[in-house]
């Protein structure tokens, strides 16, 4: 159960890689096009984190994108997007928040084999919450100018 879980995490995080990436090329603002970077580049990097951690005691766990939980969350998105400016960000960061907590929080539910493990899961879910309210602040600020 465990390991489904955190094949789970591992498969959204490096999804919302990829997705926040592309996202980011688009965005004309340089500090909100920064912080949508780093959230990819922290995604990929808790993933690895969470595979290292693993694969010390002989547990294997890819990135599976067969779930395409980031086609999910672009329909979601695509579907409550405000007309008000950065309307689109805003529902990304929603959406997007609103998965690595349930993700997350399901794996932190779990007996944790490994103490590092825990700290490090606790650590990437505070981290990534305060990475999504830097976006929606710089959101915010892009249109108050």
């Amino acid at each position: 159960m465990l390991q489904k879980k955190l094949q789970s995490l591992v498969s959204f995080l490096s999804q919302i890689n990829k997705g926040f990436d592309a996202i980011a090329e688009e965005i004309d603002c340089s500090n909100l096009k920064t912080a949508m970077i780093a959230v990819a580049v922290e995604s990929k990097q808790y993933a690895k984190e969470i595979h290292d951690q693993l694969q010390q005691f002989n547990i294997t766990v890819a990135a599976d994108d067969s779930d395409q939980l980031w086609r999910k969350i672009e329909q979601d998105i695509q579907e409550q997007a405000t007309d008000i400016k950065g309307g689109e960000i805003m529902a990304l960061c929603n959406h997007c928040e609103n998965y690595f907590s349930k993700l997350y929080e399901a794996v932190l539910q779990e007996q944790l084999p490994f103490k590092n493990l825990n700290a490090i899961i606790t650590y990437q879910l505070y981290a990534i919450e305060c990475a999504f309210m830097k976006i929606r602040l710089l959101n915010m600020l892009r249109f108050n100018s």
